[in-house]
């Protein structure tokens, strides 16, 4: 066995000695990822015939990196004492590196290896990259951002050759290698579990890290609540390290006209246009004075200037900025708004509420889990799964069935399918069903509780089993298909009747996704109908109408039983009744000018006085406003000039 061992280093040492004298390796001795990072050295031009550490810090530069890498080091000493405990007898250094190379910590406990070490500059603070040293556990590991053992002659520097180092990789918690931990020593006690070793030290040190990320942000909240705690009448936001609005205070409503519950939780760049220059500059502390930005106020856009205050914590890291902000003599412009999320840019909405139920569908587009979308009719189930598809990447396609729609002896065909001669009328060829319709995307099984309670037992096997069985055939087709329903429904109250399974509905609602009606979230009301007059304007080929102030108290006193959908179509009606370019109330359905605001209480008719009336006051009121002026008058109201004069004629306001 050591035989062959020393054999198998042997063949690798003659690859080595070809390789720098003929540029070829001969046989399959060296690996794919070794051979690769030897090209890379050759062609920096490393010494092969070297190794040792050529660029070392000491002193006060090697505090310096150790202070700015505290919260790894913290981390991985416990660690790292625990991977010397195991393999420290053998000789082993247990070895910690920076996210740039440099050796911040090694801990070792045979004399023999430290000298060895020493020899070759293999010290804390010495840089211990591929570009500085050749092939070796550490740099490569750090080039190729994973896990690598090096022995022997597969090290491209001479100097090496005597050593085997296995290094992973360790990850921060958002995703980024900011650093190794490694183990090294003789190579001829090469240990095959060493790598399986590192990688778990660089999961516990990774796990650490998320702990006290944790920890940190309590500490947050409570460095953050120490500036709310001083009175001030400047408007102020405080955003974390990642860009996230934390806190407002109540001066913001007066200038924006947001209140501070509804900017808490959104992304600083839905509010502020520049603000990944913004994070830029918290990222490196940097205290900004009269910042020119601009601002997503609630009803408009806003020309500020802000000063920016970093907030640090324990360890004299970022963790957010306080943003003093104040109007630029009140300019206001128009501006396009970063786009979101693929597939969820269409979606509008700033209560808190409806914001939750977005960040919910974010993560759940994350996975392949079934998701359970419950709400009114009209609150928008069906763009919440089309926006989880997209944002999904799945490439399939999204394939939308109404459950309620279908003729109860058809929703077994027409979801999973029937082989020719299933049943009296079917096609000789046989069909697919919808879930096979879906492969490799998405099926939207809408108004879920109205599947009949036989065919529901069917939906929980292939939603378990991942495959499907046309009706009348034998053979189990296999299913990649990511399924979301929906219902406007009470579920559990239909599981209790006994008229849905309990065991599908837990199958179903892993991810619940509940959306508020649109008599919670009225503070939406505004953006939402005026992205419907605009969406509606450009599809009638008309310039932009601009809204009068006087119909949203009309919009917010109603309870909207019908939800988004039923806005849209009071939009659409509105839109399609104006014909000058401003909206007026009097464009508005009927049943708004009342003041019930129930479905039920809707008046099957109008009063011609009502309405008469209210023609006949914002005539007054636009007379007033143009001063008399006829044609204006005319135009606003989108009628000719004679059909005005009758009509003040008709209600007595014509002056003589």
């Amino acid at each position: 066995m050591a035989e062959n061992f020393y054999g198998v280093y042997q063949k690798v040492w003659q690859e080595w000695n070809n390789y720098l004298n003929t540029n070829t390796i001969s046989g399959q001795a060296i690996r794919p990822e070794i051979l690769t990072s030897w090209e890379r050295c050759k062609n920096i031009g490393v010494n092969p015939y070297d190794g040792r550490g050529q660029e070392i810090i000491e002193g006060p530069a090697l505090k310096e990196a150790k202070e700015r890498q505290e919260e790894l080091i913290r981390a991985a000493r416990p660690v790292m004492k625990k991977l010397l405990g195991l393999c420290g007898n053998l000789g082993f250094l247990v070895v910690l590196v920076g996210e740039d190379g440099y050796i911040l910590e090694m801990l070792g406990n045979y004399q023999e290896t430290i000298d060895m070490a020493r020899k070759i500059n293999f010290i804390p603070g010495a840089c211990w990259r591929e570009d500085k040293v050749g092939t070796n556990g550490i740099g490569t590991a750090l080039a190729l951002g994973q896990a690598l053992q090096v022995t022997a002659a597969e090290h491209f520097c001479s100097g090496h050759h005597s050593w085997t180092c296995a290094g992973s990789p360790i990850f921060s918690p958002e995703g980024q290698v900011i650093g190794v931990i490694d183990i090294s020593g003789p190579w001829h006690r090469e240990n095959k579990q060493a790598l399986a070793t590192v990688v778990a030290a660089a999961m516990a040190i990774e796990n650490s890290l998320r702990q006290s990320r944790a920890q940190k942000e309590a500490l947050t909240y409570q460095q953050i609540l120490k500036h709310f705690l001083e009175n001030n009448s400047e408007p102020l936001l405080v955003v974390d390290r990642t860009g996230k609005l934390i806190r407002a205070n109540y001066a913001c409503e007066k200038v924006l006209g947001w209140k501070p519950e509804e900017l808490r939780g959104r992304k600083a760049e839905e509010i502020f246009d520049n603000f990944q220059e913004i994070l830029s500059l918290i990222g490196a502390r940097q205290s900004i004075k009269d910042k020119e930005i601009v601002v997503q106020g609630r009803k408009e856009i806003l020309r500020c200037r802000a000063d920016l205050s970093p907030i640090t914590g324990d360890y004299n890291e970022t963790i957010g900025a306080v943003i003093a902000f104040k109007l630029l003599n009140n300019r206001q412009f128009y501006i396009h708004l970063p786009p979101g999320l693929p597939g969820f840019e269409k979606i509008l909405g700033h209560n808190p509420h409806f914001r939750e139920s977005i960040r919910l569908a974010y993560i759940a587009a994350r996975s392949d889990s079934p998701v359970l979308i419950m709400g009114e009719t009209g609150t928008g189930k069906e763009m919440f799964a089309r926006a989880i598809h997209e944002a999904s990447g799945r490439k399939g396609p999204f394939v939308a069935v109404n459950c309620g729609a279908l003729p109860r002896e058809l929703v077994g065909s027409e979801l999973f399918g029937y082989v020719g001669g299933a049943f009296t009328g079917a096609r000789p060829e046989g069909k697919p069903g919808k879930f096979e319709q879906a492969q490799g995307g998405t099926l939207f099984l809408d108004e879920i509780g109205e599947m009949p309670w036989e065919m529901q037992v069917y939906l929980l096997r292939v939603l378990e089993e991942k495959k499907v069985v046309r009706l009348g055939g034998q053979k189990e087709i296999p299913l990649d298909v990511r399924v979301i329903a929906a219902t406007n429904s009470d579920l559990s109250k239909l599981v209790k009747e006994k008229k849905f399974r309990e065991d599908l509905y837990f199958r179903l609602g892993v991810f619940i996704i509940r959306l508020c009606p649109l008599r919670e979230r009225k503070s939406d009301i505004p953006l939402l109908f005026e992205h419907f007059v605009c969406q509606v304007s450009q599809k009638l080929g008309r310039n932009t109408i601009r809204i009068d102030p006087s119909i949203w108290p009309l919009l917010e006193r109603y309870d909207w039983p019908g939800n988004v959908r039923e806005l849209r179509n009071v939009a659409e009606w509105a839109v399609n009744l104006a014909q000058g370019d401003i909206l007026l109330p009097s464009h508005l359905p009927p049943y708004l000018w009342e003041s019930r605001t129930t479905q039920e209480d809707r008046p099957s008719s109008f009063s011609p006085a009502t309405l008469a009336e209210l023609e006949k006051q914002e005539i007054r009121r636009l007379l007033e406003y143009y001063s008399g002026n006829i044609t204006k008058v005319a135009k606003t109201l989108g009628i000719a000039r004679n059909t005005l004069y009758r009509k003040l004629d008709k209600y007595g306001l014509r002056t003589r």
